[in-house]
């Protein structure tokens, strides 16, 4: 009796695994989501700050949530950071969790073969002239193999002044 009751659970949990996943939706994503896509693995460079420190950086790219998410794992000089990038109604946004303590929120504004650029959603909150935070983001990754990624983001100061950072990826995996 044990016997087939240990069968049984097991042919019901594998078959309601499987079905689970055989219940998920298709997801269609945008030319931009996809282009974006091309990043996933992990990235080792260095990054120019406002001061002209060059520190070492890492990026990190994974697909989650369906194929509907992409995760970046950034490291700034040993200091950890979360983005995602999501289609919303067909259009590619990212939000960024960053060691400033805020999370802005950004839509993208240009994209071409090699670029993807982002500037500020304002419904994020964020306000120039009263919080510190990330304006811009810019991708370019123009390499005939894409195994060379650069970023560029804008940090835009309390008193309205900028400080830009620029980094230079290499794909390592």
């Amino acid at each position: 009796m044990k016997r087939y009751l240990t069968i049984f659970l097991a042919t019901f949990f594998i078959s309601l695994s499987i079905s689970s996943a055989q219940d998920l939706p298709v997801i269609k994503t945008s030319a931009d989501f996809d282009k974006l896509k091309q990043l996933i693995g992990d990235w080792e460079g260095t990054m120019k700050k406002p001061t002209g420190e060059t520190i070492d950086v890492t990026l990190s790219y994974k697909l989650v949530s369906n194929g509907s998410v992409i995760v970046e794992t950034s490291v700034e000089d040993g200091t950890e950071m979360i983005s995602t990038y999501k289609d919303k109604f067909g259009k590619l946004t990212a939000t960024h969790y960053c060691a400033l303590g805020n999370q802005p929120m950004f839509n993208l504004s240009k994209s071409t073969e090699s670029v993807l650029d982002f500037e500020l959603d304002p419904a994020c909150g964020l306000k120039e002239g009263k919080h510190k935070f990330v304006k811009e983001l810019k991708f370019t990754n123009n390499s005939k193999t894409k195994n060379v990624l650069k970023m560029e983001y804008l940090v835009i100061n309390e008193d309205k002044t900028t400080e830009s950072s620029k980094a230079t990826y290499k794909r390592v995996k």
